[in-house]
This record gives C-alpha cells, structure tokens and sequence, in this order.
C-alpha cells in the first residue's frame, strides 16, 4: 500500500511535537566539499528523504546532520542500503562517489525547537515511522511533501529529528535556514563550525569510514 501524503495545515499544526533542545549541541556532519561545515544547502533539485522543499516558493536552505559519525553516515553515505535483516542488493558503497565528501562537526548556539518524528511524534502526526522514515527511495517525492507541509504548518520549527533508518539507536536531523517570512529557521551564526573537517580522501577519514562500514557490515569499496 503506497502511504498516504500529509493531512491538512491546520492539522500539522495542532498536531506537530515540538521539543526544544540546548543552545551548544552538537551535530556531526558527513557533506560535499562544495559546502562549510556551518553552510546550509540551498541546491533546488536535490532527490533526499526531506528535501529539496520550499517555503511559499522559496527553497528552504537545510543542513543534515546526526548525534555522531555512524549516524550521520547512515543517514547520507549508507542511507539507501537495505536493513542488514532484509537486504536484497549487496551491502557496500563506493567509495569513488563519496572522495570529494568531508566529515565535520557544528554547534548551535541558541536553543533550537525540533519537531519531533521519533514513534510519539509521528503517532501524533498520524502517520508511522515505516513510512516516513524507513521507506525507501520511491517514496521520497510524498516524504517531501511531509517535510514541506510541517515547514508551513509550523514556520516557527528550526528544523525536524528522527531516529537513524539504519541506527535507530541514534537521533539524525535536518535543520532549516532562515528565510524571510518564515520565524523559524538558523540565522547566520546561530550554528558555527566545531572543529575542523576532515575530508574523506584523507588518511584520518579514510581510517574513519572503513571503521564505520565495518561496524555497520557495509563493505567500502576502493576505486
């Protein structure tokens, strides 16, 4: 059965879970060269679970991020492996897609209020984390369409988190810039870069994603 897109904006709105978070978090980040460890994406033809998406026309800038390396690794790098309980295709990714990827880190610096797509969250929501979260590439246009109607519904929510579709120990995010008429959303300097990044091509991140896979059984292979 294909899932069902989101309900009304006044719905989400009463519905949506928000919580808020402490003003120095952590987010580790896995990301192309092509942006700073702070800068948000604002590219308007991405294909991922929660975005490209906009906001009254306007793209809203996003940075993806999680509680670690493993989880922001299985929500970008690994995130279409099927789970190692079902897996129909080889579980391994090649590494020569990924060597102009760096790993990186930021801090928030304000408190930042989430909307909450963990199981309360989404129960609340009417919908499940099969279908929001888990499923798989075909259904990201609808999962779009979610993330795009809660940006509406609560243009005060800086963002949405969730646990990892492949660690679901582990908390992932998607945080949003700010645009003009929308509340919500990161100004400049609201998060800043923690440390400095480590590209993938390098020894230390290579050590890093070899480590990774071999914990989460994903084989990365060489050029």
């Amino acid at each position: 059965m294909a899932m069902g897109g989101p309900p009304a904006r006044l719905v989400l709105a009463k519905s949506a879970v928000i919580d808020t978070w402490p003003g120095d978090q952590i987010i580790w980040r896995a990301h192309p060269h092509d942006f700073g460890s702070a800068q948000f994406d604002t590219r308007q033809d991405q294909d991922a679970r929660f975005s490209t998406i906009r906001f009254r026309g306007q793209v809203l800038p996003v940075l993806y991020g999680g509680e670690n390396d493993l989880a922001v690794a299985s929500e970008t790098i690994f995130h279409t492996i099927d789970g190692a309980g079902s897996a129909a295709r080889p579980r391994r990714v090649f590494l020569d897609q990924y060597l102009t990827w760096q790993w990186s880190m930021v801090q928030t610096t304000r408190p930042i209020h989430l909307i909450r797509l963990d199981g309360r969250g989404l129960a609340s929501l009417g919908t499940n984390r099969h279908d929001l979260i888990e499923s798989s590439r075909m259904s990201y246009p609808t999962t779009r369409s979610w993330a795009q109607s809660l940006a509406l519904a609560r243009p005060d929510a800086d963002g949405m988190w969730w646990q990892s579709r492949q660690e679901p120990a582990r908390w992932a995010v998607v945080l949003f810039g700010g645009i003009p008429c929308r509340a919500g959303g990161f100004s400049p300097g609201d998060v800043q870069g923690f440390q400095p990044a480590v590209p993938f091509a390098s020894p230390a991140g290579l050590e890093r994603l070899d480590q990774l896979g071999l914990d989460a059984g994903i084989t990365i292979v060489r050029p």
